[in-house]
């Protein structure tokens, strides 16, 4: 009798167990913002793993520890090409929100002089930072963020850097940036999205 309650019981979870672990499925970006994505390019976070095309799901944490504890992701582009130099940028185009953009393009890394093989193996880049990393922090009740990954293709021998105007981290200009040192590209974009902690019920 006691092996028939016992055997009922964990029946009776498994449903439990499974909409848990459904929950912490990470959704996929669909629909135009799809676009944006590319195969070739990874963003992996710890625990995680890569993140392209994906939403931060709620569960395990995952939005607190990536707002709060998660350092810069390895980015990992296998078509990058050896002896080349790439430039590798963060942005937040919904800064502070998507309905009302005022501070896009908000900057969360621009690291330049990056070699090829730092981005063919998604090891940590050795390039020369002209923007430290800093984590997505989604204002509360912003609804989810894209985080735009982009990487582009520079001459090595071209010194970059930011100008006195650029050092504000919102309302930069990637394009006005990749125009001024005539970069190649974008070669290779990805984003993932992310909402505030505290807005963790909102749908997709």
């Amino acid at each position: 009798m006691m092996e028939w309650l016992l055997h009922a019981c964990l029946l009776a979870l498994i449903p439990v167990f499974s909409a848990s672990h459904d929950s912490c499925i990470p959704k996929p970006i669909v629909g135009e913002d799809a676009q944006f994505c590319s195969e070739d390019l990874q963003v992996q976070y710890p625990e995680m793993g890569d993140v392209s095309c994906l939403h931060i799901p709620a569960c395990n944490g995952y939005i607190q520890k990536l707002v709060n504890s998660w350092h810069m992701p390895k980015i990992k582009y296998t078509e990058a090409k050896g002896g080349a130099s790439y430039v590798v940028i963060i942005v937040d185009p919904d800064a502070p929100s998507r309905s009302n953009p005022q501070r896009k393009f908000w900057r969360h890394l621009l690291v330049v002089d990056v070699p090829g093989e730092d981005l063919q193996t998604g090891k940590s880049l050795s390039g020369r930072i002209l923007s430290e990393y800093r984590p997505p922090t989604p204002p509360k009740g912003t609804g989810y963020h894209r985080y735009q990954v982009l990487v582009y293709m520079q001459n090595p021998s071209t010194t970059l850097d930011l100008l006195p105007e650029e050092k504000s981290l919102g309302n930069w200009d990637p394009d006005a940036f990749a125009k001024r040192y005539q970069l190649v590209g974008p070669v290779v974009t990805t984003q993932f999205m992310a909402q505030n902690p505290e807005d963790e019920a909102q749908e997709i």
